[in-house]
């Protein structure tokens, strides 16, 4: 279900591109809240029609307030309860961490859920701050109030779809093993995020107090067209290899022995954005026939100045790399869907692109863009539409899902350093790889870094670069310090246990128990 007949806007072009629309504004809090708000909205199964699904906009205003200090009830007429306070009054009494009728203790509740607020996302307006995924209770979606209104609404701030699309994904993959493994992990969301907690109740009963309120009530929004776009995302064939990772590695997460619930989610957090952004870079190394041995990310644990350190100074190069195949990958995109659009015969190019501010207009006359573009025929060449292709790319905003990337990588820890970036991966994002592998935990540290390999293209020993074209670039024994410096930090973190200098095991604490 497409809602813009336009076939060259950015987002357009990612989802043929990409299969989804990856956003910059989109880190890994948003993905994971948008993911587990569409479970549990759904009841952690996959509606029988697209039209039954149930939005993930979960207001949670009385639980907002308390939690963040801030009245999102403002504005609201009404009544909150069975007396004569309007949720006004209610949210400014939450919002200061005073008790309210018969209620103890709030304020030390307010001071617990603010130890939960994931500090990732305290940016711009508190209606798209979040809290760490803990509880179904307290999920909510993204909430803004306008300048000149002085009430919130649950709408789009953070949040853009792909959470529906992964939630779609670990419900219904079309691949039967990964639907039994989605279905697992799936059932283990489900048992972590309702389980018995105080912080529960208490979410329950500040919210019950809005159900009697007729002006202004709480009940979950329709579903919008665009979130039913988003599901039906799930379907397309080139994100099945997506689905099939996702679900390995999240039922390797949420099925892991030795980790609370809690922990889980926060690794799964991490998985959810990690695996879409190796996704996003898989098909752009596809699109661009990127060679085999160039591709890898290379991960950096060293901690020496940059200009002596040739580790570093490789894993800059990988990660800028990676955006580059991402850019040619649209540019490549771009150019496909131009040539298309000519053999159709007809095609007025100015109703094609998302021309903001006329930015694609370029030079008058035979110099600017659209004009050149009336020019295409289908029997000019490849470089001529390249050529226009690339144009294009650097007059708009086709770089979301190059910045998509780079964010998702940012809010999971692999991207270091300040002006200039380098990947590397800090405990929680060891910890999410060593718990998406738990199915094969424990294991020797050089079969983990072959399985991180293999899984997400992350190299870190000689080992694992030996295929690459690292080989004839870095010094081996600059590869197998950065191993070491890797496996202290794990096992510092209690993932992993040093049996000598020569041997390390990783994973003892994720592996299963025995059923």
């Amino acid at each position: 279900m497409l809602l813009d007949n336009r076939n060259l806007t950015p987002g357009r072009v990612a989802q043929v591109l990409f299969g989804l629309d990856p956003d910059r504004d989109e880190r890994a809090p948003q993905l994971c809240a948008e993911t587990l708000l569409t479970l549990a909205q759904n009841r952690y199964r996959a509606p029988a029609r697209t039209d039954d699904l149930r939005s993930p906009k979960r207001q949670r205003f009385a639980l907002r307030s308390l939690a963040l200090a801030t009245n999102f009830l403002a504005g609201r007429e009404g009544r909150a309860g069975e007396d004569n306070m309007t949720p006004h009054l209610y949210g400014k009494i939450l919002a200061s961490g005073s008790d309210v009728r018969n209620s103890a203790n709030l304020a030390l509740a307010q001071s617990a859920l603010q130890g939960l607020v994931d500090p990732d996302t305290q940016r711009g307006q508190p209606g798209a701050w979040l809290l760490r995924p803990f509880h179904e209770s307290l999920l909510w979606y993204d909430a803004r109030k306008a300048p000149s209104r002085p009430d919130w609404t649950v709408r789009k701030v953070y949040m853009r779809g792909s959470g529906i699309t992964l939630a779609r994904l670990l419900l219904a993959p079309t691949d039967p093993k990964a639907a039994e493994q989605g279905a697992s992990a799936v059932s283990a969301i489900q048992a972590a995020l309702t389980g018995p907690s105080p912080l529960a109740d208490i979410s329950r009963r500040l919210e019950s107090a809005l159900q009697t309120d007729v002006p202004f009530t709480t009940k979950t929004p329709d579903t919008e067209d665009d979130e039913k776009a988003a599901w039906e995302r799930g379907e397309d064939e080139l994100l099945q290899p997506l689905a099939s990772s996702l679900c390995r590695h999240a039922e390797g997460v949420m099925c892991q022995g030795g980790a609370s619930g809690p922990a889980k989610l926060w690794q799964l957090r991490t998985i959810l954005a990690l695996d879409l952004a190796v996704h996003a870079l898989r098909v752009a190394w596809d699109t661009t026939s990127t060679p085999e041995e160039d591709r890898f990310l290379l991960l950096s644990f060293g901690g020496g100045p940059r200009a002596q350190d040739r580790i570093r100074q490789r894993s800059e190069e990988s990660y800028r790399r990676a955006r580059i195949r991402l850019n040619e990958a649209t540019i490549s995109t771009v150019a496909r869907i131009m040539r298309q659009l000519v053999e159709r015969k007809t095609v007025v190019w100015a109703d094609e692109f998302e021309n903001r501010r006329n930015k694609l207009d370029g030079e008058k006359g035979p110099d600017g863009l659209l004009h050149q573009l009336t020019k295409l025929t289908a029997r000019s060449s490849d470089d001529d539409y390249l050529r226009l292709a690339r144009t294009s790319v650097e007059s708009a905003n086709y770089g979301r899902a190059e910045d998509g990337f780079r964010v998702l990588l940012e809010s999971v820890g692999l991207v270091a350093g300040t002006r200039y970036r380098y990947l590397t991966a800090t405990p929680d994002l060891l910890a999410a790889l060593v718990g998406a592998l738990s199915s094969r935990m424990p294991m020797p540290s050089n079969e983990f870094f072959a399985a991180v390999r293999q899984e997400w293209g992350l190299v870190i020993n000689q080992e694992s670069a030996a295929s690459t074209s690292l080989r004839g670039q870095v010094d081996g024994a600059g590869l197998e310090r950065n191993a070491r410096r890797a496996e202290r930090l794990m096992t510092e973190a209690g993932l992993a246990l040093s049996l000598s200098d020569r041997t390390t095991v990783v994973g003892e604490r994720a592996q299963r128990r025995p059923k």
